[in-house]
């Protein structure tokens, strides 16, 4: 039986070079399925013993975990390749912000300044084919909106914004993103938005790699 595509169409932030806006398509999950729903799952459809495939879970884990460690990657077969991510360590300034580093020379960079930031999986070219073979190439459900932003009117944005300021100085993209779930798009639209009202109240502003938003009034008494 053939799966039915659920996505939804966004544009990207930035027009193309003739100034045209471009569009996007990205999937729409219903929900997530947790390790408990995925065991109950398996146990009703496959008769598996439940306490074995927790077992096997758990023992795979940890696996993945200790062969990551030891700077290796890990490929299941069929599955694809994890990966160990690794970057620069974050910093937290005197305000208790946490800051990305910036380093303008290399040789400046020792172990101290390394940490694990992640884990990338590359998917088997096979369980690819394999998705898409079981898989429609339409959708019976079609978002038309902006990056999930429709699900705050600009007051709502402005009320939480003006809360999250008044406890802290500035606020990020990612910051905005994990307060109210919104993508990544929608999140820099919003921002974007406010700052470049007649009249704005918020300004951004580029500190080493991130930028920051503040309340105008507040950036005005900035040096």
């Amino acid at each position: 039986m053939e799966k039915k595509i659920k996505y939804g169409i966004y544009p990207n932030p930035l027009p193309n070079e003739k100034g045209e806006t471009t569009y996007q398509v990205r999937h729409e999950p219903n929900y997530t399925m947790d390790t408990r729903e995925f065991l109950d799952h398996l146990e009703f459809h496959n008769r598996f013993d439940k306490a074995i495939m927790t077992s096997a879970l758990i023992v795979l884990k940890d696996e993945i975990v200790e062969q990551l460690q030891d700077n290796k990657r890990f490929r299941i077969d069929g599955l694809g390749t994890f990966q160990m991510k690794v970057g620069l360590k974050t910093k937290v300034d005197d305000e208790g912000n946490e800051v990305k580093q910036v380093i303008t020379n290399p040789k400046s960079i020792t172990a101290r300044d390394v940490e694990v930031t992640g884990v990338s999986f590359i998917p088997d070219p096979s369980f690819v084919r394999e998705l898409k073979r079981h898989t429609a190439a339409k959708s019976t459900t079609v978002r038309g909106r902006v990056s999930g932003s429709s699900r705050y009117t600009r007051q709502q944005v402005v009320n939480f914004l003006d809360t999250y300021l008044e406890k802290n100085h500035f606020i990020t993209r990612q910051a905005l993103r994990a307060n109210l779930g919104l993508s990544q798009h929608a999140a820099i639209k919003w921002l974007e938005t406010l700052c470049n009202e007649e009249s704005p109240k918020y300004v951004a502003r580029k500190e080493g790699t991130t930028i920051v938003y503040r309340r105008y009034d507040k950036e005005a008494s900035l040096p």
